[in-house]
């Protein structure tokens, strides 16, 4: 729904579906984290760039082709009110985590 306040400016109202569709959007992100990090899933990582990603937890950097990554599903971040897709990571070494972020993170779509 909208509506125009004094101003003259629209004003966004959303209606109880419009919450109750970001509840459940956001639910799946939050659930797939917390059944990964049952799987053993624990560290975090974050993307420096297109080929490199980085071990939040330790600071090792690790190359793209050197991970195995899987993109499990999207969700919805209510905090930056953007879609991220929901990345298992798994080093050589035998260490495991996710990745969340906006774009797919393969090693097919790095080169």
């Amino acid at each position: 729904m909208n509506y125009a306040n004094k101003q003259g400016k629209q004003l966004k109202i959303s209606t109880m579906k419009d919450v109750k569709t970001c509840k459940k959007l956001n639910r799946t992100l939050t659930k797939w984290v917390i059944d990964l990090h049952g799987k053993g899933y624990t560290n975090d990582f974050s993307q420096i760039n297109n080929q490199r990603l980085r071990c939040i937890q330790n600071c090792e950097d690790f190359p793209i082709s050197d991970l195995s990554i899987n993109v499990i599903d999207q969700g919805f971040d209510q905090l930056t009110q953007t879609y991220k897709y929901i990345h298992t990571i798994e080093t050589m070494d035998g260490d495991k985590g996710l990745l969340v972020i906006e774009a797919l993170c393969t090693p097919q779509l790095a080169n």
